[in-house]
């Protein structure tokens, strides 16, 4: 029996629940997870997850260090210029989580507000367009960046919606204040430019677990109750 290929997939060292939980953990698991455990079952493939700063991971499958992303990629036209990307396997939006007695409505209060935001995100991004006269808090991982809020030191944070929604599960004294206008997005997953015959791969598979039910009972046993 010939050995199953086996593809680096870049993983964030910091990775977001629900997506994927720490790795390093005795239980490694994320919706991201599964559906790449799914995806792999029908080809025939195995998975070797090698973690890495966000801000190099990018950098990394660039080099050809990497096979593939499965990291809670958002797609943008820049990244596209010189990656792969698979069709989209989850479509949200950015949020503004804030305390629970707090109260956003418009874009507008977010003015003068001191905003926490992950690096290398297209969440800073976002901030440093929209706000870039507002006070500005940075945080290497997602944990670091509640525990701020928390603490009162951030006034609000600035996340993707499923990320966010998985954090708010764990902390019931925070909210999403507000779903911000014209940022929908979407998680795909990442490969080398010109990888096209394993791109092709994923999407049928995905197309597949689409049609079957498998892609909808991932997605139901890891986003419950969470607007995106």
């Amino acid at each position: 029996m010939a050995e199953k290929k086996v593809l680096k997939v870049g993983l964030d060292s910091a990775a977001p629940f629900p997506m994927h939980s720490d790795y390093n953990s005795e239980k490694f698991e994320g919706f991201e997870v599964d559906l790449l455990k799914a995806i792999n079952n029908h080809l025939g493939l195995e998975v070797q997850y090698e973690v890495s700063l966000w801000a190099n991971i990018l950098e990394q499958l660039f080099r050809g260090e990497l096979d593939l992303i499965c990291s809670a990629v958002t797609v943008t036209p820049s990244r596209r210029h010189i990656l792969e990307f698979t069709n989209p396997y989850l479509h949200f939006r950015l949020c503004a989580v804030v305390n629970y007695e707090d109260n956003i409505r418009t874009i507008n209060d977010l003015r003068h507000k001191t905003i926490g935001i992950r690096e290398h995100t297209e969440a800073e991004k976002y901030v440093h367009q929209n706000f870039p006269n507002n006070n500005m808090v940075h945080a290497e991982t997602n944990k670091e960046l509640y525990r701020k809020l928390q603490a009162g030191k951030i006034d609000l944070l600035i996340d993707d919606s499923p990320i966010a929604g998985g954090f708010l599960q764990k902390i019931k004294n925070l909210k999403v204040g507000l779903y911000l206008p014209g940022t929908d997005s979407q998680y795909a997953i990442a490969m080398r430019k010109g990888d096209i015959q394993l791109k092709d791969q994923f999407n049928s598979v995905l197309s597949l677990l689409k049609e079957n039910g498998t892609y909808q009972e991932i997605y139901k046993k890891w986003f419950t109750d969470v607007q995106f």
